[in-house]
């Protein structure tokens, strides 16, 4: 993948679209990209040292390190539980489907807050918090525009926009400018390309690819992710084939027949589960019986990732490189003798 990096910019970018960082004397100025329905929407936003912060006006200036954090996405987490930085959250809106086991202990002791969820905000809880920064989700709506009249800065965490693994990993840079760690952020950021590099060189010259395809059918309808995806990116990296070939980066819809007729014999099947412990097959099977056609589910190589018992939301971001290891471990299990899956595991 050719490098997308931002010259013009004091600290540059090499995979992430999103967002660009300048460093200016006494602050950082953090440009968001493609907020909104408008691909040319920007965010613009000043990061000030907390003790000049009242000599520098204008909108959206935030006091850094900043020490009161409210993330309204289990998935902005990944990047503070990266930098050992979590101290400094003080409010978060689910977490139903978190892992980590000091951010539920300090959830549990009331050290961190729950707030609440999009249309139905706690917001005297929020307003009691007194945050440096709220990190919102730009794919979610619904009770933003109180939290803005109520005077709070909102920042909307994009990484999800990226099509690329190293893309949303490097967001890191982003968060760390708020938190102080930048310089932490950047070294891990280039151990992880370097481990993510290497693994890709292992299957770019595979003879054999196998085909792979992705999701389950819900209420009616199957979502693919498009062909020039996010996960397309990954199965080409670990050395497969993805069936569905067109030019999209978001996923779509397609009917079961469709995708049936794209998928019926490709070798390997992706799920991504949030199902009670102990789903299987059988249990696949009730849910569309249809399913028993696809070679896939015939032979066993069906590759899951159940949210309920893997902490996929918090940590996935960050670690592109151990995603890709358990692609390839599949894919090419010659490529990694003696691994050990973390996220994914087939289908029993």
């Amino acid at each position: 993948m050719a490098e997308n990096t931002i010259s013009s910019g004091n600290i540059p970018t090499k995979y992430a679209k999103g967002f660009e960082i300048y460093d200016e004397k006494n602050r950082k100025i953090l440009i968001i990209n493609s907020v909104g329905d408008d691909s040319m929407t920007t965010m613009t936003f000043t990061l000030v040292p907390r003790e000049m912060c009242n000599k520098v006006k204008g909108p959206n200036v935030i006091p850094v390190p900043c020490r009161r954090i409210i993330c309204l996405s289990s998935t902005q987490l990944t990047y503070f539980i990266t930098l050992s930085d979590i101290d400094d959250i003080v409010g978060v809106n689910s977490f139903r489907h978190l892992r980590n086991a000091e951010l539920n202990d300090r959830i549990e002791s009331g050290i961190i807050k729950k707030v609440g969820k999009e249309g139905n905000f706690n917001t005297e809880l929020i307003a009691s918090l007194n945050p440096d920064v709220i990190f919102v989700s730009p794919f979610k709506s619904g009770g933003y525009d109180v939290l803005k009249s109520l005077g709070f800065t909102l920042v909307p965490m994009a990484a999800y926009e990226e099509d690329t693994p190293l893309g949303r990993a490097e967001w890191i840079k982003a968060m760390a400018a708020f938190t102080g760690n930048s310089h932490k952020a950047d070294s891990l950021f280039n151990g992880l390309v370097k481990r993510y590099e290497a693994l890709k060189l292992l299957t770019a010259k595979v003879s054999y690819r196998p085909t792979v395809f992705s999701g389950k059918m819900g209420n009616g309808t199957w979502y693919v992710p498009g062909g020039e995806s996010f996960y397309a990116q990954y199965f080409k990296d670990a050395g497969a084939d993805y069936v569905i070939s067109d030019t999209k980066k978001a996923a779509y819809p397609l009917d079961f027949e469709t995708m049936y007729y794209k998928a019926a014999n490709a070798d390997y099947w992706r799920i991504l589960l949030t199902e009670p412990e102990g789903f299987d097959k059988s249990a696949l099977l009730q849910e569309e019986s249809r399913y028993g056609n696809f070679k896939a589910f015939k032979t066993g190589n069906i590759i899951t990732c159940n949210i309920n018992s893997k902490p996929y939301y918090e940590e996935n971001a960050m670690k592109p490189d151990v995603i890709l290891s358990d692609y390839i471990h599949f894919f090419h299990p010659d490529l990694l003798p003696g691994y050990q899956p973390q996220f994914y595991e087939i289908l029993k």
